[in-house]
């Protein structure tokens, strides 16, 4: 299968790149509320990061031949 046609692989790209953003968002801006004491978008982006890469791996996994 063609890899750039796997639906795992660009799923995982896009988890990726929007957790990366998401992280680095967290880092810079620290914002907090009264309510969510922690950095709910460093670890929504790492946790998105951590989902995507997932989804990479995934997609390298060879599939089985059923005979």
């Amino acid at each position: 299968m063609n890899r750039l046609t796997d639906l795992r692989f660009l799923i995982g790209i896009l988890f990726s790149v929007y957790g990366v953003i998401l992280a680095i968002y967290g880092l810079a801006s620290h914002p907090s509320t009264q309510t969510v004491q922690w950095n709910i978008d460093l670890w929504w982006g790492l946790l998105s990061l951590v989902f995507g890469l997932a989804f990479i791996v995934w997609s390298n996994v060879p599939e089985k031949d059923e005979d």
